[in-house]
C-alpha cells in the first residue's frame, strides 16, 4: 500500500533547494527603479513649469494689456474726431436756426407791413367810390 521502503525515504528526508528567483523577480526591481526616474522626471518637471509659468503668463497679460492700450488710443482718437464734427455740426445748426429766425421775423413784419399798406388802399379804393 505505501510502497517500497525506498520511496517513503525519500519522504522522510526533503532537501530543500534555493534558487534564484525567475525572471520577475530579476526585473522588477529594475522596472521600479525606471518608475522612480520617470515620477520623479515627471514631478521635476512639473515644478520647473510651476516655476516659470507664472512669468510667462505675466508677459502673456502685458502684450495683451499693450494691444488693448492702443485699441483703447484708437477707439478714445476715432470718439473725439466724432464729438469734434458732432459739436461743430451743432454750432452750425445753432447759427442756420438763429439766421432763419432773424430771416423769419424780417419777413413777418414785412408782411404786416404790406398788409397794412394793402388795407390803407383798400380804404382808399373805397372812399374814391
Amino acid at each position: 500500500m505505501f510502497g517500497s521502503p525506498g520511496d517513503t525515504r525519500e519522504l522522510t528526508a526533503p532537501v530543500y533547494t534555493i534558487e534564484k528567483g525567475g525572471l520577475l523577480a530579476k526585473t522588477l526591481p529594475m522596472l521600479l527603479a525606471v518608475a522612480c526616474l520617470v515620477l520623479s522626471g515627471y514631478a521635476g518637471l512639473q515644478v520647473v513649469q510651476d516655476q516659470f509659468a507664472p512669468a510667462g503668463r505675466v508677459a502673456q497679460l502685458e502684450l495683451e494689456k499693450q494691444s488693448l492700450s492702443r485699441q483703447l488710443e484708437e477707439e478714445a482718437g476715432r470718439l473725439d474726431e466724432a464729438l469734434t464734427k458732432a459739436r461743430l455740426q451743432s454750432e452750425m445748426d445753432a447759427a442756420t436756426r438763429a439766421e432763419l429766425e432773424r430771416q423769419l421775423e424780417e419777413l413777418n413784419l414785412r408782411v404786416k407791413e404790406l398788409a397794412e399798406e394793402l388795407s390803407f388802399y383798400k380804404q382808399a379804393q373805397k372812399s374814391k367810390q
